[in-house]
């Protein structure tokens, strides 16, 4: 293309010489002629009888260029023939030069493909036991606080009750109906609960003793002033001959009141705290005795409650005393962390297939330690797998997709067992449809989305 257009550009310098110089006449043109240049590579440079040079394209298409009238009336008008030839020359070069920018342009900048692959994710899961760790030292703590109580109990009033003696100095039987009525020396008074039947003088004793019965009996009046000591009854009463009295003190009469009793919320919020300070003196006790790089299990604690007031019990604050005794396995976390992952690589390749890499390390929860003859670690994991290429089979992946276009490509991608999804997008240079055959102009990214799990 480029011979073409300096064999062009050469022959119209040639006509232009030419008719500068006088070699060709022509006819007077008009002043509005102008010159029309129109390039087609493949034409060729004809000059017509009239003087009119053409270019000739398919024996069809032609494009007059009137040769301008040297008339020097005209010659203020005209365009100078030079001028005409430096416009035309600083065209051609133009496109030349444009031609060669272009080819630079696609050199610098070569045809490529950015394929970028999505590689899959696998989460791998065991639970399992490890015989592993050492039994640490038992440790035992103990911890109290007081609390006020917090309960309200309420007692109503009560009457007193208790015993009296009634004796008979008659030597018949006496005979008294229920609730007859004694006042005591403090002015008390006491009512009986039942009949009373009161023999007469025993003759038959030597000597003779008086009749007598006991019966219950209550002060009428409730509260503690009814609690009145022996003898607050000493008298006659009820008929000749009777004496009555109580040979012991009554008990049992109270006053209303309220008042504050234990419950079970004012010992278990005081031993919330309690345990909470024991369980961490406790864990950092057992962790001193920890060597390097050792783990600890969940300690297992005993712990035991008491109270200085039983529950419903009437005090105005309660003593809560907190004893605990822990035991805890540690174990070597090295050891643990590589026995796990070995046991998860082992699951990975049947589950999975190979392929597939280990991203960092797996999760590890140990949950439970038992100790009989020997220490086993109960424990659970899980591990992320992604699909990972070798540098060696990256190239190879390259290899077979060169060439190819871009639908076999994506198929054959999407069909990698470890592939999620596959996309490709070329430089705006090129064959679209295809994968360049150059391996260096095929760019591979792998991509790893990994969850927050």
């Amino acid at each position: 293309m480029n011979e073409d257009i300096r064999d062009d550009v050469q022959l119209v310098m040639q006509h232009i010489y030419n008719t500068t110089n006088g070699e060709d006449e022509q006819p007077q043109g008009s002043e509005e002629d102008i010159i029309h240049v129109h390039h087609y590579p493949d034409a060729d440079l004809v000059e017509l009888p009239n003087g009119t040079v053409i270019f000739k394209k398919n024996e069809s298409t032609t494009t007059h260029v009137p040769i301008v009238e040297s008339n020097p009336q005209n010659s203020q008008a005209k365009q100078p023939p030079m001028t005409i030839a430096y416009a035309t020359v600083s065209m051609y070069l133009f496109l030349i030069l444009s031609c060669l920018v272009f080819q630079i342009y696609i050199l610098a900048n070569p045809f490529t493909v950015n394929v970028t692959l999505d590689a899959r994710e696998q989460q791998v899961t065991l639970t399992g036991t490890l015989q592993l760790g050492r039994v640490l030292s038992p440790i035992t703590l103990t911890q109290s606080q007081t609390v006020p109580t917090t309960g309200r109990g309420h007692q109503d009033a009560r009457a007193a009750t208790g015993y009296v003696t009634f004796y008979n100095g008659q030597f018949n039987q006496v005979t008294i109906a229920a609730g007859m009525i004694l006042t005591g020396n403090d002015g008390i008074q006491i009512a009986t609960d039942q009949d009373i039947a009161i023999p007469g003088v025993d003759t038959s004793a030597t000597p003779p003793t008086l009749g007598q019965v006991t019966v219950s009996a209550h002060v009428t009046n409730s509260g503690s002033r009814g609690n009145i000591a022996a003898y607050d009854i000493n008298q006659s009463c009820c008929a000749t001959s009777i004496l009555v009295k109580n040979t012991a003190p009554f008990h049992g009469g109270q006053d209303e009141r309220d008042f504050q009793i234990v419950t079970k919320t004012d010992i278990t919020n005081a031993a919330i705290p309690l345990k909470a300070n024991l369980a961490q003196s406790a864990q950092g006790g057992l962790t001193g005795q920890l060597k390097t790089n050792e783990g600890l299990v969940t300690p297992s604690c005993t712990t035991t409650t008491n109270a200085s007031n039983q529950l419903g019990q009437e005090a105005t604050q309660v003593t809560v005393t907190i004893s605990e005794t822990c035991s805890a396995v540690a174990y070597n976390q090295d050891s643990l962390q590589a026995k796990v992952t070995q046991l998860l690589a082992t699951q990975a390749a049947k589950k999975l297939g190979s392929g597939y890499s280990i991203l960092g390390n797996p999760h590890i929860n140990v949950t439970s330690a038992t100790v009989s003859k020997q220490v086993m670690l109960s424990f659970s994991g899980v591990s992320t797998w992604i699909y990972a290429l070798t540098t060696q089979e990256q190239q190879s992946l390259k290899k077979i997709i060169a060439g190819k276009t871009k639908e076999q490509a994506m198929q054959l991608l999407s069909s990698l067992p470890g592939v999620e999804s596959a996309s490709m997008q070329s430089s705006s240079f090129g064959d679209a449809t295809r994968i360049p055959k150059n391996l260096s102009n095929i760019h591979l990214m792998i991509f790893y989305s990994i969850s927050s799990s």
